[in-house]
């Protein structure tokens, strides 16, 4: 089998912009609705325009790949430390417990934990793909990449942001299962980041009251439940196909995260259930486009490079989709490439050009 340079997978071409699309419609009608007199769709669209070119020169640098194995010790370091720099030097917006921000020089910010996304995807996919069968025995080189995944989702854990580091230990678990470790040794592992979890819920306050509002929503106060509630009325006021923005205004002042975390149900009020229904099957048929790119992959390194990219992105969609729907409690997570948010944007662009860049090389 002979390797050439060929066109990005047209279909996943096609999801992608169709999702950018989306973000740009979803993002314009909840700042139109809910901050009117914010630049939220101008700065999202420059930086999405900026992004597309990011793009660009990632499909086209050559050896791009050969060169990310090379320097993926320096990448690793210089990720955990800015973890690690994000827990002493980290900052807040406004209206957050959590310092998950880093700031640089005052002129702009970056979120460590976004970062640690691609980094972790590629340092699995390397380990996997140059280890191979010594993974399947613990004593012979399985414990290090543990270690790295479990001291990643601890320090994000401890900014606190829990939703974020579940999604983690969920994509390395996945990886390492995709890439043939035994069940057991994942199993054992998992139920010691679960045991670290939970007793780190019960000891942080606001943690704590979010898994409790969720629980038992019966013996909380309006102000603990405004945030559910608004977004119950979004989904009620949504119906079928949505209301027009004059309605909205008239039956619901706000929707606290109308942009971020809860931009699901600001589709819904707008578009209504149709509207969240595309959106879904958008990302259902990202997921399913790239299991069939991944299993039609022989190199190794790109295989897990793609699975690990997919299920980054597809977990992190459904996990947000279930909280705005109120199926899980609520986690801080954005919608990828509809919420708004400059760091994730640049990540899940970074991250959906290089799974483009690897149907560019997959086999004839």
């Amino acid at each position: 089998m002979s390797k050439r340079k060929l066109l990005p997978d047209k279909y996943l071409v096609i999801i992608y912009i169709a999702l950018l699309a989306a973000g740009l419609v979803a993002i314009y009608g909840a700042q139109t609705i809910h901050e009117p007199n914010e630049p939220y769709f101008y700065n999202h669209l420059k930086l999405l325009l900026m992004m597309l070119v990011v793009n660009f020169i990632i499909l086209i640098v050559p050896d791009f790949f050969d060169a990310i194995d090379r320097f993926m010790p320096a990448i690793l370091i210089g990720t955990l430390l800015l973890l690690i720099a994000v827990l002493i030097f980290g900052i807040s917006v406004e209206g957050s417990y959590a310092k998950r921000w880093l700031s640089i020089f005052g002129v702009f910010t970056i979120q460590p934990s976004e970062i640690a996304k691609i980094t972790l995807v590629l340092y699995l996919s390397s380990v996997l793909a140059n280890k191979g069968d010594k993974l399947k025995h613990v004593s012979n080189g399985l414990i290090p990449p543990l270690i790295i995944l479990m001291l990643i989702c601890l320090l994000i854990m401890f900014e606190p942001d829990s939703g974020t580091a579940l999604l983690f230990a969920l994509v390395g678990f996945s990886m390492f299962f995709y890439g043939g470790i035994p069940l057991r040794y994942l199993i054992v592992t998992g139920i010691l980041l679960g045991v670290i979890f939970i007793i780190f819920i019960i000891n942080t306050p606001y943690m704590k009251a979010r898994v409790t509002s969720y629980l038992t929503p019966h013996t909380q106060s309006q102000e603990e439940m405004y945030q559910i509630n608004r977004a119950k009325l979004a989904f009620n006021y949504g119906g079928i196909a949505g209301i027009p923005d004059e309605d909205i205004r008239e039956v619901s002042t706000h929707l606290p995260a109308a942009l971020t975390d809860f931009i699901f149900a600001s589709i819904a009020q707008r578009h209504g259930f149709i509207g969240d229904i595309i959106l879904l099957l958008l990302f259902f048929s990202f997921t399913i486009r790239g299991f069939i790119i991944s299993s039609g992959i022989k190199d190794l390194f790109l295989k897990n490079i793609s699975f690990g990219i997919n299920i980054f992105i597809s977990a992190q969609a459904y996990l947000n989709m279930m909280v705005a729907t109120l199926m899980l409690p609520t986690t801080g997570m954005p919608l990828p490439f509809i919420s708004y948010g400059r760091n994730a944007l640049v990540v899940n662009m970074i991250m959906f050009a290089i799974l483009l860049k690897i149907t560019q090389r997959r086999e004839e």
